[in-house]
């Protein structure tokens, strides 16, 4: 018998955005928000989306394991490590804001976000184990998925 290899946390979160657009969409429920800020939001993670692929290039495949021989430190990913998931949020956030669903709001940060985040954590362990303390010295200089604030150095007086 054969034995399928399947990459949950990338299903995981495939499905909730991919329920989330539908949702979304067919949701009977409106709230009262001008349809432009969906728009800006989703054009403006669709341009994230693309800036952030023309630095993965043949890195996105789609799979959780890290498939690049280097870790990816310019770019976008010099301001959080998890650029891609952040533009996915901004995008179906666009959607559920376009179509003015209330319950598209919920599923996006009930299921989408946390699906993306579970990722994106089993990510960041496969990356360690795979580059070690380059990618330990990564982390600590650079956030999760929002650039990380620099904290100013403290002087006594």
């Amino acid at each position: 018998m054969t034995r399928l290899n399947v990459d949950l946390p990338s299903l995981f979160m495939n499905l909730a955005f991919t329920t989330n657009i539908f949702v979304a969409f067919l949701d009977p429920i409106e709230m009262s928000v001008p349809n432009g800020i969906g728009v800006a939001l989703f054009i403006g993670g669709i341009l994230v989306f693309v800036y952030v692929l023309s630095y993965l290039r043949g890195g996105y495949v789609g799979s959780t394991k890290p498939t690049l021989g280097y870790l990816i430190t310019r770019g976008p990913y010099r301001f959080c490590r998890h650029p891609l998931y952040l533009s996915f949020f901004i995008i179906i956030l666009g959607i559920d804001l376009m179509f003015g669903s209330v319950l598209g709001v919920v599923h996006t940060f009930a299921l989408s976000i946390p699906s993306a985040v579970y990722r994106a954590r089993i990510e960041d362990n496969l990356l360690k184990d795979k580059f070690g303390e380059e990618w330990e010295n990564y982390a600590d200089r650079v956030g999760f998925l929002f650039p990380r604030l620099k904290r100013r150095k403290r002087t006594r007086s």
